[in-house]
């Protein structure tokens, strides 16, 4: 039987005999490829640190003190379950009992997420300023936009008055069509679903969101205590989240970190294509979506960040057919449903007529693949489909942004669909 363990996430774990082998083993059931951490731990390393408090060594802990103090780059994950002192560690993962760790690999994906949208947003804004556009100021009284999935749990339903008040505009969707409907019309902040209910919920929202990527990448805020026992399901829906949310405490500081997220969220999305952006060359007035110039000057500081951060960096070509590529209606029609369906992280651009380009940050060819299949099933929803073919070209260390521009361009395309 073949083992592709191999392309679990690495994660380094600093503890002692017995608990180092407990903990080894329930991180690789969890889906993580755990190994032993050396004498000398690498703080700058790439891969995130674990750091059992009871069993790990008092030198590895004193030199763990010593990197919180002058800022460790690494993610940090500290296990705690006799409720000892640590080092105070910005952005660090605290678990308080060994079950936690079966949720871990979702919380480190949450982090991943959102550390890839901020690096998105800050790069997405240095090209659009490269080529001219005089963006605005972030508006600190701006009013953010938080869908809730679900058909009301009476835990958030007790919190939905105090977040109307602080200025937090909430839209509830009772089920996967009407979820759809909404977030074509507006655009959110974040969404919210509460994980106490989403196993139960008769819509099936928690699989639409779990197992078909039902948000198109809109971030996902999940109310989850950390210390439940979840369901295969349940930890498949946490590895969509962007934030989550412990309900133990009390109203007002689950309020106000709701209501943080939802700003937070909303103040560093990353740019959009914008019509008064267009005589700037960053937005294309026909499909709605990036130029090639935008594209062809954004994808390398793209390239830069994936060869940095070790991540995978792909693009997914689709081409419409010949009758539809000089449409202007299909053309629009097109980059509507593309905008619908891609990640705010997604650089998607009419690079030809009728050929669109997206690129997609920290994820593989499989990842992109699915999209186009997703962008395939939403064309047929609409009718009239157009036609589509389609190709995925994932980043190799050989490519540079020419080469890999026109590999992606350049080659065999998959036909999705015949059209009728």
């Amino acid at each position: 039987m073949l083992d592709f363990s191999f392309y679990d996430p690495p994660i380094e774990v600093a503890a002692s005999s017995p608990r180092l082998e407990m903990i080894v083993s329930r991180l690789k059931v969890s889906g993580l490829r755990p190994y032993t951490a050396s004498a000398s731990i690498d703080f700058s390393a790439p891969d995130p640190l674990i750091v059992d408090r009871e069993s790990v060594s008092p030198e590895a802990l004193e030199r763990l003190s010593r990197a919180a103090m002058i800022g460790v780059p690494r993610q940090i994950v500290i296990l705690n379950t006799q409720g000892l002192p640590v080092p105070r560690i910005d952005g660090a993962i605290h678990l308080r009992l060994d079950k936690d760790l079966t949720s871990l690999r979702s919380r480190l994906a949450a982090l991943a997420r959102r550390a890839c949208r901020q690096r998105e947003a800050a790069i997405r804004r240095a090209t659009a300023i490269e080529l001219g556009a005089k963006l605005p100021p972030v508006d600190v009284d701006a009013v953010p936009a938080l869908l809730y999935l679900g058909d009301g749990s009476p835990f958030f339903l007790s919190l939905q008055g105090d977040l109307r008040q602080r200025g937090v505009e909430i839209t509830a969707a009772l089920s996967r069509p009407t979820a759809r409907q909404h977030m074509t019309s507006k655009r959110f902040a974040a969404a919210l679903i509460d994980l106490s209910m989403a196993h139960e919920d008769a819509s099936g929202m928690g699989r639409w969101i779990s197992e078909e990527d039902g948000l198109a990448g809109l971030p996902l805020i999940v109310l989850s205590r950390p210390q439940a026992d979840f369901t295969e399901r349940e930890l498949a829906l946490l590895s969509h989240a962007t934030e989550i949310i412990d309900p133990a405490a009390d109203d007002e500081t689950i309020v106000t970190a709701i209501e943080t997220q939802c700003r937070r969220l909303h103040a560093s999305a990353p740019m959009m294509p914008l019509p008064g952006l267009s005589a700037l060359a960053v937005t294309d007035l026909v499909s709605g979506l990036f130029t090639r110039g935008f594209f062809e000057a954004h994808l390398p500081r793209q390239m830069e960040i994936a060869s940095e951060q070790a991540e995978a960096l792909s693009v997914l070509t689709l081409r419409l057919d010949v009758e539809f590529s000089n449409s202007r209606p299909a053309q629009h029609a097109a980059g509507d449903i593309i905008r619908s369906q891609i990640r705010d992280t997604d650089c998607a651009a009419l690079v030809q007529p009728g050929v669109y380009a997206i690129s997609l940050p920290a994820t593989p060819y499989r990842g992109g693949v699915r999209l186009a299949e997703r962008i395939n099933d939403a064309m047929s929803r609409a009718g009239n489909h157009p036609g589509l073919s389609w190709r995925v070209t994932e980043k190799r260390s050989y490519h540079t942004p020419q080469t890999f521009l026109a590999a992606s361009l350049i080659g065999p395309f998959v036909r999705i669909r015949i059209a009728a």
